[in-house]
């Protein structure tokens, strides 16, 4: 009988021990932020070199993701890869809120004060651990160095005292856990959907290059802080790029793309609706082979409509920064002439566009017209929750602009726009927005604007006027990059791919082509003569790994746009013909 109670003392005591240890098994979550809890607490207490400042400040992020990324052309597979992918990433700073060693560029480039490694797919409590221990430890002796030389380069350069800002705004710590069932792809069905859809350019002999490029990533990430932060959320994106090309009669190349972003893969769209916009694409680039060359330099009215709008809005409104707040760094040697790159930071308070235009962020909106928005999100990656509305613009004067926690002489703090990125199965952060949308106020039908803006034309002395309803976009299924897609042109757009000559009595339409948008400048925003009342969901891949909506007019029509031939030269035309024109389909 002592035996017996004995073994039954061993046993509860060993089950109250082994308990936390199950539990965590059967709870990742415990276990990863066990883990970084762990090590954040051990690392600032003890890290420490010689005289140097201990950090003050400690992030962690650890992501856990799964991608497919799968393409296909003419009904084949040319690649399919199921990625795991799990990395932990660590922002560490030494010094303090106001004076710390990020916001400046020494001889070796620019301090970020972080570090970034892979980790096991196994949720091991240990190797979590080790990773956090060595990222850590590599992150203070880069901070310990570029905190010395800023000082160094600050007491040299002797900056004036109003230009003088904290390093970095302080927050009221935020706890959100969101839930998540995990997400297993099934590989072969998404590579039949992939051959499925690729299949139809058979039927397109003129057709001599497309790729269907379908991307799928279903990611949870987890951050904690010394400042008390803890963050679990769920990241999804489904992106499906359909890219074709041809060749006009005199060698031009054209090139057209299908684009479908999505949340989750389920909500893209039918395969008998991407199919049918598959076939319409096509013949459009084969209407485009064969339509006239423009012989003539124009400047005056453009009209932008759908797709146009939100691309133009994107390129010119989004990815030069325009509406993301910018810090000037502390560089470790004056380097005269290197200035601002965001020079709207100075313009706060002053007109910036016309005063039809209004533009907001609204980043927690979830559809906009019963279109899902995969902007929308409700917190960024260093905790802070953005408000349900900002106004950029309101009646064309510029009001803030987009920020993190790094404070610039403009906004000060933190309006929660350090985003989550999406790069293959690895989360990264970046200042980016969420959500725009961009109003015409009293905004007209598009029946009125086009009547209007012919009207205008005509009383100016021009025979017609240029429509744009598609614009070139580079994305992640393209072989070509965006500065070719720019060929040189400066601060001009990406190539038209739909445009359209408007005789002014008419009205009539006349499909064009080797046109591109010379010049198109920020200040053009100031001379948009009509906007459309409706508005239309366009979501993007900010600079391929940030997922953006944006809201735009579905027409504007801007007054003076400089349209010219593409002079580019034109590769040959192939010495035999493609062989899908002799097979029979």
């Amino acid at each position: 009988m002592k035996t017996i109670l004995n073994i039954f003392v061993i046993l509860t005591i060993s089950a109250l021990f082994c308990s936390p240890a199950l539990k965590a098994q059967t709870n990742p979550d415990s276990l990863i932020f066990k883990a970084m809890n762990d090590e954040l607490n051990r690392n600032l207490s003890r890290l420490s070199i010689d005289k140097h400042k201990p950090p003050f400040f400690i992030s962690y992020q650890l992501s856990d993701a799964q991608s497919l990324s799968i393409k296909a052309t003419l009904g084949s597979l040319v690649s399919s890869n199921e990625l795991p992918g799990r990395n932990i990433s660590v922002r560490l700073m030494v010094g303090d809120y106001s004076l710390n060693d990020e916001n400046f560029i020494g001889g070796s480039g620019t301090s970020v004060g972080g570090n970034s490694l892979p980790l096991p797919l196994d949720n091991n409590y240990g190797a979590i651990r080790r990773a956090l221990w060595i990222a850590c430890d590599q992150s203070y002796k880069r901070s310990v160095e570029s905190y010395d030389q800023k000082l160094t380069a600050i007491k040299q350069q002797n900056n004036p005292d109003e230009e003088k800002l904290d390093d970095y705004s302080k927050i009221t710590s935020v706890s959100l856990i969101r839930q998540s069932a995990p997400v297993k792809y099934d590989k072969a069905k998404w590579e039949s959907f992939a051959k499925n859809i690729s299949g139809v350019f058979k039927s397109c002999p003129r057709i001599t290059s497309s790729l269907v490029y379908l991307n799928m990533v279903n990611a949870c990430v987890y951050v904690t802080s010394n400042e008390g932060t803890r963050i679990k959320l769920p990241l999804n994106l489904a992106c499906l790029c359909v890219n074709a090309g041809c060749q006009a009669d005199d060698g031009e190349s054209l090139n057209n793309q299908l684009l479908y972003y999505a949340l989750l893969p389920e909500e893209l769209p039918k395969t008998d609706k991407i199919k049918q916009d598959i076939l319409q694409m096509a013949n459009n680039l084969d209407a485009l082979s064969k339509a006239p060359v423009i012989k003539d330099s124009y400047s005056g009215p453009v009209i932008f409509e759908g797709e146009a709008v939100a691309e133009l809005c994107t390129q010119k409104l989004l990815k030069n920064n325009s509406f993301i707040a910018t810090r000037d760094p502390v560089f470790a040697a004056e380097r005269p002439g290197i200035g601002r790159v965001n020079k709207l930071d100075d313009k706060i308070n002053q007109k910036i566009c016309s005063e039809n235009l209004t533009i907001r962020e609204t980043p927690k909106l979830k559809s906009f017209n019963n279109i899902p928005l995969i902007g929308t999100y409700e917190i960024d990656s260093e905790g802070v929750v953005p408000k349900d509305e900002l106004t950029l613009v309101d009646k064309g004067i510029l009001k803030t602009l987009l920020n993190d926690r790094v404070p610039t002489t403009k906004v000060k703090e933190s309006n929660g726009h350090r985003r989550f990125a999406l790069i293959g199965p690895f989360v990264s952060a970046v200042k980016a927005p969420g959500i725009i949308n961009i109003s015409w106020n009293n905004g007209k039908p598009a029946k009125e604007i086009y009547r209007a803006a012919l009207k205008e034309a005509e009383k100016n002395g021009l025979e017609y006027v240029y429509l744009i309803r598609k614009l070139e976009v580079f994305n992640p299924g393209q072989t070509r990059s965006l500065m070719s897609m720019m060929a040189g042109r400066g601060s001009a757009l990406s190539k038209p791919i739909g445009i359209y000559r408007m005789d002014v009595k008419t009205g009539k339409e006349q499909l064009v082509r080797s046109a591109v948008v010379s010049d198109f400048q920020m200040n053009n925003f100031k001379d948009i003569m009509f906007g459309s009342k409706e508005q239309m969901v366009y979501n993007t891949l900010l600079n391929s790994v940030i997922p953006v909506s944006v809201i735009a007019p579905q027409i504007m029509v801007f007054n003076d746009v400089s349209i010219e031939k593409d002079r580019n030269a034109k590769p040959k035309l192939p010495i035999v013909p493609n062989p899908l024109l002799s097979l029979k389909q």
